[in-house]
């Protein structure tokens, strides 16, 4: 057929236009079928021109192109060679645009390329060889001939036909053709073979290629026999071990590993149900392969349960002396905690297998909860296990996953339980008011089961797929704010809140405690550094404000670190005192000075409650030109804004005992702001503090600066309890105020800290009437 177009109809074919296509990512050769996907309007255009002709057109391949866009090239980045192809068949495509299959026919090269009424056309002219054949072209013809038959026997992409044609042809030109039509080629390589004028250098090109198929396939080959042979060898190996099981159940023999696994669940402690259960599992894996998956997870699950601490318990020690010396000894204060744990020994010295008490400590960070667990441990003689809870979302970290996943583990609860290698160890369940929730589950909704005394004799673990009992546990919680755990699981803790320490307490904790471990920590001694009392208390008041002691500890092991690296370089022991404090540990963060400067109109001293201890908090009020709008700024919370809103209506209710005019309410606007607004404020014990600022902005009334306050205001004006009363009080010494305001209703809770309110005078209040005949002085005006 190419012989017909060559010598027939290829002048007539030069002399005209023709359609032209591009072809993306494919080279076509002569004697090539391929179809192809056109899409661009232009180019179906061009097609159906053909049709209507000779149903030629010139495949040019791109150089490049953008797949979003393959088919709308620019003529100059198409290749000036290309190949005429006849178009076989035209197929419409539902989704638009048309496939046409094309036989390629010869080679071409473009003289001139054009758009006409929007068809993109090409005046063409043959391709030929530039050389005549010679004994170089015999010579490769020979090999090529040669290389295709080995190719024909190696690789699954030439079949024996392929050498069979091969062999029978004797054309140079039509060799070619044929094997490149049946090479598969990089789209440059492939092109660059289009474009050879040489004979010789086509054939040279032509039998690299078919090298390159040679090695390909002697690897694909290689890697075949290599996979036949392991496929083979795995096969052999477990028709050995069948029959090598055969031969062992006809002389009464077991394998050595299983019945090493058989014996440790007979010995087991383990209930009648998990016993049957494990022995079902390990004649399920004495029947499987060993180098199949479900083997291997068969055998760690029975690994695991094996490897729990069935039927272990460690002996209570119940000498009430040693635990109330051992507690003692690790912690300063916390009289409350100290006494429920003694109780629960008492308890335990009347009623063995008595429930145990499943405690929450909360407080500010640094007020000794961890350390606290672990001497509860040491008191009791139990071993013990702490799981941090913080930033936990998924709930199979609490239950585990099931067996069915890859890398399954059992939660954390049972890990910890392997840990702890007794089955009545104090588990601390710390940061649990960190835990969160999302598409994975909730897992505060497995705590729940976990720590209800009720239903943790069955603990169900989703990898374990067995009950386990652990009513045993003494589980400690520990969080920063307790109001963030649900009601449900609060429901189920005793909550036990630990205040902060005052400056003589962090001072004897300093010196009983900090100052030894850091000496420990940096590998001196006490001849090498020594802290008194009043440097210690000078630290505590210039270098930290909190309600625990994690910052006095980090900054004491600091002048720890300072001692030890003057004794190393220079054989000097340091002296600390309050002079040098400032050399040691930079200037003070924390400059003594009282919260309130002087007397100012609507600026009142505040007491705030946060989880890391009490505050003093300044709200200030302004008037100024308006429509009475109330503005309130801070970053206040809802519960705070609708205090400020309770204490605007009852001032503007009363505002006739207060000889305050109506029009302050309706030609001005308040202003409420609350400093610091950077940080998040809320919660409803400003009520009373709020409605003094605006009472003082309304009558131009000074505020007594030395007083600070807090109370929650209802409409009646009566000032209602408040929470965190110590640690108020302390925030208070701390910024050296000298009268506090405290609603009458929490006058019992006052009883058990008034020992550290030493120097402030605590003034009872039960109506707002009587916060405002002492704070507020004469008017300015």
């Amino acid at each position: 057929m190419e012989t017909n177009i060559k010598n027939n109809a290829m002048k007539e074919i030069m002399s005209q236009t023709i359609p032209v296509v591009p072809a993306i990512d494919v080279i076509v050769f002569p004697h090539m079928i391929v179809p192809l996907l056109v899409v661009d309007e232009r180019i179906i255009q061009g097609v159906n021109q053909a049709l209507s002709g000779q149903k030629l057109v010139l495949l040019l391949s791109a150089k490049s192109y953008d797949e979003e866009h393959s088919q709308e090239v620019e003529t100059e980045n198409l290749y000036r060679i290309g190949t005429v192809a006849s178009i076989m068949r035209v197929i419409n495509v539902p989704e638009g645009g048309i496939k046409i299959l094309i036989q390629g026919m010869c080679r071409a090269i473009v003289e001139t390329i054009q758009t006409n009424d929007g068809i993109l056309t090409a005046n063409i002219k043959s391709v030929e060889f530039s050389n005549e054949e010679d004994e170089e072209t015999t010579a490769l013809i020979k090999n090529i001939k040669e290389i295709s038959g080995q190719l024909s026997m190696t690789s699954q992409s030439f079949s024996p036909d392929f050498h069979t044609i091969l062999t029978k042809m004797q054309n140079p030109e039509k060799i070619a053709e044929f094997i490149l039509s049946h090479l598969d080629l990089e789209t440059v390589k492939a092109q660059e073979l289009l474009e050879q004028t040489n004979l010789n250098s086509l054939l040279e090109g032509i039998y690299q290629e078919l090298h390159k198929e040679i090695s390909v396939a002697q690897v694909q080959e290689r890697i075949r026999n290599h996979t036949r042979d392991a496929i083979n060898k795995s096969q052999n190996e477990f028709y050995l071990r069948e029959q090598l099981k055969s031969i062992k159940k006809e002389l009464g023999e077991h394998d050595e590993d299983f019945e090493v696994l058989r014996e440790e669940i007979e010995a087991k402690p383990l209930p009648e149900k998990i016993k049957a259960e494990m022995s079902k599992q390990l004649n399920k894996l004495e029947r499987i392969s060993p180098d199949s998956m479900e083997a291997s997870v068969t055998r760690n699950h029975i690994e695991w349960v094996l490897s729990l601490p069935w039927g272990i318990h460690t002996k209570d020690n119940l000498d009430i002396t040693h635990a109330k010396q051992v507690l003692d000894e690790d912690h300063h204060g916390l009289a409350e905690i100290k006494e429920r744990i003694l109780d629960f020994i008492s308890v335990k010295n009347l009623k063995q297998n008595g429930p145990s008490p499943i405690l929450c400590f909360t407080g500010a960070p640094g007020v000794g909860k961890t350390s606290l667990g672990k001497s509860i441990a040491r008191a009791l003689g139990r071993n013990f296990f702490r799981i941090s809870l913080g930033g936990v979302k998924d709930e199979s970290e609490m239950r585990g996953h099931r067996r069915t996943y890859v890398g399954a583990m059992p939660g954390r609860f049972i890990q910890g339980m392997k840990k702890a290698k007794s089955m009545n160890p104090v588990i601390l369940i710390d940061e649990l008011d960190k835990l969160g929730s999302d598409f994975r589950g909730d897992p505060s909704a497995a705590m729940l089961e976990i720590l209800d005394p009720q239903q943790n004799t069955e603990f169900y673990d989703n990898y374990l797929g067995i009950p386990f009992d652990l009513s045993n546990v003494l589980f400690i919680a520990t969080s920063n704010d307790i109001s963030a755990i649900s009601a449900p699981l609060r429901d189920r803790m005793e909550i036990i809140e630990l205040s902060g320490y005052t400056t003589q307490e962090k001072v004897s904790i300093a010196k009983n405690h900090l100052v030894h471990q850091a000496i420990a920590e940096s590998g001196l001694n006490q001849q090498h550094f020594q802290l008194s009392e009043p440097v210690i208390e000078d630290i505590i008041n210039g270098y930290t404000r909190e309600s625990g002691v994690r910052n006095l500890s980090q900054q004491i092991k600091k002048l720890c670190s300072k001692a030890a690296r003057i004794f190393v370089e220079k054989q000097e022991i340091i002296s600390i005192t309050n002079e040098s404090l400032e050399k040691h540990l930079g200037p003070k963060r924390f400059v003594d000075e009282l919260v309130h400067i002087k007397n100012m109109v609507g600026i009142t001293n505040g007491l705030a409650w946060t989880s890391f201890g009490g505050e003093v908090l300044k709200i200030e009020a302004l008037m100024m030109p308006g429509s009475g709008k109330l503005i309130l700024t801070g970053q206040l919370g809802d519960v705070m804004k609708e205090s400020a809103q309770a204490a605007m209506s009852y001032a503007r209710s009363h505002a006739a005992e207060f000889h305050i005019n109506e029009d302050r309410f309706t030609k001005f606007d308040l202003h409420i702001h609350v400093p610091a607004g950077a940080v998040p404020k809320d919660g409803p014990s400003a009520g009373i503090t709020m409605l003094t600022s605006i009472l003082s902005a309304l009558t131009n009334r000074p505020i007594d600066a030395s007083f600070a306050m807090t109370g929650e205001l209802n409409l009646r004006g009566d000032v209602m309890p408040i929470g965190g009363v110590k640690e108020k009080l302390l925030a208070a010494k701390r910024n050296h105020m000298t009268s506090i305001i405290l609603p009458e209703q929490n006058r019992n809770d006052y009883a058990t800290i008034k020992e550290f309110t030493d120097g402030i005078n605590v003034i009872w209040v039960s109506h707002a009437n009587e916060v405002l005949d002492k704070v507020l002085l004469p008017s300015l005006i």
